[in-house]
């Protein structure tokens, strides 16, 4: 499978390539609608049983790891350095964490969390055949549907084909794990197949279209057809409600509840360096098993 996507028995799999796609515009739209990091983390926490029905917790949590680096740096910088920050917080070997500064940064990170946990439900319980097919169905063009189809795919082809190719550098002897300056040196011989790899999997592709009447005008059929059912209609009703009453939230009650305090922003900040330094220790352990499985 050349996609991100991962094949399950699961409810949230089931839905029409059309609802996630407002499920996505939805995450989106109420990671902004909610400026106050609590909420954000509720609206976070409130997702994860999304990713259980999926059946996707363990690729979920393996994906989230590059967004926990960025909400960790967002986080730290902004809290020290932020120069809207006035109200002091906690001190730590000499630096000062702002409030106001620790709020903006709190806000920034949960909104990538947000997204990023949208994004990752979407691309793994989505289909890229019925992605193509929901959007020629809202009228989208077909050369422009397979357009996006495709961006989908390339990526993990590359990737699939970069490991291949690094493989088969280190099969004859290239040193891909010197110093930074060596591996910079040896990005060359691979990136050079890597190039002529892609470019004649596209002048593949070319010729796939070709052969399937890709340019003919006319009606296309699709191999997956996608229908909206009393299920998609329920959980549209459940995000417009949602919706609702995020905008009621924002509107009517920001001004007469406080739910971020100190205590929060303190305890957000240390859970996201425990999360990162317990990643850290697991990446250096296995490190330390390679290199004791190689001299054994």
């Amino acid at each position: 499978m050349n996609s991100l996507y991962m094949q399950k028995d699961s409810l949230i799999h089931s839905l029409d390539p059309r609802t996630k796609m407002l499920f996505v515009i939805f995450v989106v739209i109420s990671s902004f609608v909610l400026n106050d990091p609590a909420l954000q983390f509720v609206l976070l926490v409130a997702m994860f049983p999304l990713v259980v029905i999926a059946k996707l917790v363990k690729p979920y949590l393996i994906s989230i790891q590059f967004l926990l680096l960025f909400a960790v740096l967002i986080m730290t910088v902004h809290g020290i350095y932020n120069p809207i920050g006035v109200t002091p917080v906690f001190e730590l070997f000499g630096l000062t964490f702002k409030y106001e500064s620790m709020v903006y940064a709190s806000v920034m990170s949960f909104r990538i969390l947000v997204i990023g946990t949208g994004a990752v439900l979407f691309v793994m319980t989505t289909h890229p055949s019925d992605m193509a097919s929901a959007l020629v169905k809202w009228k989208v063009p077909h050369a422009i549907a397979f357009i996006l189809l495709s961006t989908f795919q390339i990526i993990p082809i590359i990737a699939r084909e970069a490991k291949i190719v690094m493989e088969a550098q280190q099969a004859r002897c290239l040193d891909v794990k010197g110093n930074l300056l060596q591996r910079v040196k040896n990005l060359v011989p691979m990136f050079a197949p890597l190039f002529i790899i892609t470019f004649m999997k596209v002048h593949q592709l070319s010729y796939v279209l070709e052969c399937r009447a890709f340019s003919r005008k006319g009606n296309k059929t699709s191999l997956h057809e996608t229908k909206i059912t009393s299920v998609d209609y329920a959980f549209l009703l459940g995000m417009v409600v949602v919706l609702l009453f995020e905008v009621y939230l924002k509107l009517y009650m920001m001004g007469s509840i406080q739910l971020t305090t100190d205590s929060f922003l303190i305890i957000s900040l240390v859970a996201t360096w425990a999360i990162c330094g317990l990643l850290l220790v697991k990446f250096l352990l296995k490190k330390v098993q390679t290199a004791l499985g190689g001299v054994n």
